[in-house]
């Protein structure tokens, strides 16, 4: 849904509403579960009370209720209980790293923070101030995350992948009707797509979106300049899998600047550096087979690289003669 759509319903005066979650939590993993999505037993409150000391941010309630029913894991999903400290800070900064990535390269400001510097480095500095103070979102599934505070139930679901930041539900419930899991690798759609959610929004689901410190400001004012097709590289059919390979990667433990490296996502300013043109099938197949290569000559394993980037599910790797 538009930005400009979702601000203008935005409600000043939300209603407050007392209820329970839990039902509406079963719900939630029992459709994850119908899609195929493997589910682990829900985190303990030991479990929410130490990644929140961990990581400086309190769950809010709609999404704690839900996992605490049940632990997605699969693909795009973040395993709270398993992944190391060190894949969970990547996971949770993401936002803010590709955000200040294109401060950096000059292909993204928000209006709020005032005039643009003309240095990079000066206007990175300056983002920073406004960063620093923004509230954690917390990851749900790919990029689409809920903001920690205020810490209660109806936040927003935001998507922020670089400079792309829009809305992708007034709240949890709004998200998860919106969101349609494809059984095979678990691909995320949008609800305008044929295949849109079975799931239904519960009566108290949120009807407008609440306003956000920070976040609502770069839905509203934040400007995403293309530049060698920097902001849109990912969107349509081929951005799929190369989403589905990087979140494999993420959660595998190698930082934005390995994957950046193998995977040449960005032309940036060495010319001698290949880039990726994604114009077909041919050229997609050619990509997989160079990233499986490098992988392999990293000192991983046929088994590894198969089950990292999901081959598994197509019969092994693909013919890299």
């Amino acid at each position: 849904m538009a930005a400009t759509t979702m601000m203008n319903r935005i409600d000043p005066n939300p209603r407050r509403i007392c209820f329970s979650f839990a039902a509406y939590a079963k719900n939630v993993i029992d459709h994850l579960k119908t899609c195929k999505i493997p589910v682990l037993e829900g985190l303990t409150d030991v479990e929410f009370s130490s990644v929140e000391a961990s990581f400086g941010f309190t769950f809010p309630p709609d999404l704690r209720s839900i996992l605490r029913e049940g632990l997605p894991v699969g693909p795009g999903f973040l395993n709270w209980r398993s992944s190391s400290p060190q894949q969970l800070e990547i996971l949770i900064n993401l936002p803010v790293i590709g955000i200040c990535k294109e401060i950096s390269k000059g292909n993204f400001w928000c209006g709020s923070w005032g005039d643009e510097p003309d240095n990079h480095d000066e206007a990175l500095i300056l983002a920073k101030q406004f960063l620093n103070k923004a509230p954690v979102l917390v990851p749900i599934y790919r990029h689409c995350y809920i903001p920690s505070v205020p810490n209660l139930a109806g936040n927003p679901v935001f998507f922020v992948h670089g400079g792309d930041i829009r809305y992708s539900g007034f709240d949890v419930a709004d998200f998860f009707q919106q969101v349609e899991f494809r059984q095979k690798n678990s691909i995320f759609q949008p609800v305008n797509s044929s295949n849109s959610s079975t799931m239904k929004a519960p009566v108290w689901a949120a009807k407008a979106t609440r306003g956000i410190q920070f976040w609502s400001d770069l839905v509203e004012s934040g400007t995403c300049r293309e530049r060698h097709g920097t902001c849109g590289l990912w969107r349509g059919v081929l951005g799929d899998y190369f989403e589905e390979m990087s979140w494999r990667l993420r959660e595998g433990g190698w930082t934005e600047e390995e994957m950046r490296e193998m995977m040449t996502m960005d032309g940036d300013d060495d010319e001698e550096k290949p880039r990726v043109v994604l114009r077909d099938k041919e050229s997609v197949v050619w990509h997989v087979r160079l990233l499986s290569l490098t992988l392999l000559r990293a000192g991983w394993s046929t088994e590894d690289v198969v089950c990292s980037l999901g081959f598994h599910d197509e019969g092994g790797l693909p013919d890299l003669d």
